[in-house]
């Protein structure tokens, strides 16, 4: 037939994806969807990052941890119903898109959320919601195994019945806004354990692995972007200010940003669906704090930007500003070694103490800004940062040069150029 593109149904029944499948790469639909959370996510950081300057720090970061909260958790429902059910057939595609439009509702939304006005952010977000429900209805209806028929019925009925309470939150007085935000939000996030999702029923281990990988690179992507936009703001500015601390905040900021890249791809968690269900939810349901860190880095370093170029803009002292970024570094790395901590078999007691040392520098160093300045600062925690890369690089090396079945008689023996077979999961 005379076509560029392979023909497809425009309508295929939806059956659970098979973990035993082969390599399994993300979606051009999944990008997609990633790309237009790129926006709410800098919307978020950059609406945390004007309420600090500012000096309404304590309010800024309460809305940040929930505006990113929601977009996470949006973020994180497509990501595993897409690693279960992917059909990439025209209703999935439309339900997807409908998703994507009201991504951008929650863009649009997240400047009142900063401020605890959640109105066009709870409207963007049942709209998000009630596709994601449409989905679990085309599970329930076209699956041929009963489990995930039921699991689907439980679903459908739990998310529904807490877009119900998102629509009576609107009419919750202003005072007791916060507490019955945090208290509805934790029952969004108790669906799937109270609907008995068994994570290791389906889907693909190593295509989870990918997209949670994919979303970090996004939020770093995010913090070198609100910094270099910063920066290149304050040149543009006209303002007069020494360069020599803002090249020197540039520099260390690029070497922590590389540093926290580093990190996160070198620690492994890849033993978590051998662990059990518990240990999977512990492993996907952490990553909030991993990629709300991270997108907070990056308001953190332009807060500093701003400090150095223009003070008297910023209702902040040095010790402040340089705790945004210092926190953020000590969460990504404390969560990350919690992650490795359940996932893996064992963390040696050396790993443990290098990243709470190097936790401890950031946080104490940040502590000393009015001694060391904010950028000296900076430096210390990219100091710490590309220490404790250098010490995972050498752990690694020796334990490759220590292992039977990897160090260099090994290569003799088979190929070596294998990639890694998803792992067994019985049911």
């Amino acid at each position: 037939m005379p076509t560029m593109v392979e023909a497809k149904r425009w309508r295929v029944p939806i059956a659970t994806r098979d973990h035993t499948e082969g390599h399994r790469q993300a979606t051009w639909l999944e990008l997609f969807f990633d790309l237009a959370f790129v926006v709410a996510v800098a919307q978020a950081a950059s609406q945390f990052e004007h309420a600090a300057a500012e000096g309404h720090l304590g309010e800024g970061l309460l809305g940040y941890l929930f505006a990113f909260a929601a977009i996470w958790w949006i973020w994180v429902s497509f990501t595993w119903f897409a690693n279960f059910f992917d059909t990439d057939d025209v209703p999935y595609r439309l339900l997807m898109m409908v998703m994507i439009a009201g991504s951008l509702g929650l863009a649009a939304g997240v400047p009142q959320a900063a401020h605890l006005d959640f109105r066009v952010f709870v409207v963007s977000y049942v709209v998000m919601r009630l596709a994601y429900v449409a989905q679990w209805a085309r599970v329930h209806r076209s699956t041929p195994d009963p489990v995930m028929r039921r699991l689907a019925g439980r679903m459908i009925a739990l998310t529904a019945f807490v877009q119900l309470g998102w629509v009576a939150f609107l009419l919750v007085p202003a005072e007791w806004r916060v507490e019955a935000w945090i208290a509805w939000f934790l029952l969004d996030l108790a669906v799937p354990v109270l609907a008995r999702w068994n994570p290791r029923l389906g889907g693909h281990w190593g295509h989870i692995r990918e997209r949670y990988g994919l979303f970090t690179i996004i939020v770093l992507g995010e913090a070198v972007a609100a910094a270099t936009i910063a920066v290149s703001g304050a040149v543009d500015s006209g303002l007069d200010f020494d360069t020599a601390p803002l090249l020197t905040l540039a520099a260390a900021g690029l070497v922590i940003v590389f540093a926290l890249w580093w990190i996160y791809f070198d620690f492994s968690g890849g033993h978590a669906f051998d662990r059990g269900p518990v240990t999977v939810y512990v492993w996907a349901y952490s990553h909030y704090f991993v990629f709300a860190a991270v997108a907070a880095l990056g308001a953190g370093t332009a807060l500093a930007v701003e400090r150095i170029t223009d003070p008297g803009h910023v209702h902040l002292g040095d010790r402040a500003v340089a705790l945004v970024p210092a926190v953020a570094v000590a969460v990504i790395l404390l969560t990350t070694l919690m992650i490795e901590a359940v996932s893996e078999r064992g963390v040696a007691a050396g790993h443990v103490a290098a990243k709470f040392a190097a936790a401890a520098v950031a946080i104490g160093s940040a502590l000393l800004a009015p001694v060391l300045t904010v950028p000296g600062a900076a430096v210390a925690t990219a100091a710490a940062l590309a220490g404790l890369v250098l010490y995972g690089v050498v752990e690694q090396h020796l334990r490759y040069r220590r292992s039977p079945d990897t160090g260099p008689d090994a290569a003799a023996l088979g190929s070596s150029d294998q990639p890694p077979s998803t792992p067994e999961v019985t049911p």
